[in-house]
């Protein structure tokens, strides 16, 4: 189990437009936080972005490289690569938002926009919109 490939694999699928469904790249984070292999994982990403892949026969091909786990333990695993996806996730919406703060005057980073509520944001715009009139 590799965090580090965990992470480099979530961003990176996360960047991903149109090439793999979710279930695909929660798949491949899966396979990636299994394995800590890499190279590994990109050439499953390598087969399921093939037009006419069977997706089915990749991921039983690919889940007999990774070792027998309880069902327990997968949950667990399960959970923590879904809590690392949505952590990227939630890093790009707050770039998002820092970016279009800052389009109406509002410069506030992303650890500014984390520790506010959604109240104080709003009230912040509202004070920016009534200082332009």
């Amino acid at each position: 189990m590799g965090l580090a490939v965990l992470t480099r694999t979530a961003e990176m699928v996360g960047q991903m437009k149109a090439a793999l469904t979710e279930a695909d790249k929660e798949y491949v984070v899966q396979f990636a936080f299994r394995t800590g292999d890499g190279e590994l994982t990109n050439k499953l990403i390598d087969e399921l972005i093939k037009p006419d892949a069977d997706r089915q026969a990749v991921f039983r091909r690919f889940e007999t490289m990774t070792d027998f786990r309880p069902d327990w333990i997968r949950g667990i695993e399960n959970l923590l690569v879904s809590l690392e996806m949505y952590r990227v996730q939630e890093e790009r919406a707050l770039k998002a938002l820092s970016a279009m703060l800052s389009a109406y005057g509002i410069n506030l980073s992303e650890d500014e926009i984390r520790k506010l509520s959604a109240e104080e944001v709003r009230e912040r715009l509202v004070k920016n919109e009534a200082a332009q009139r």
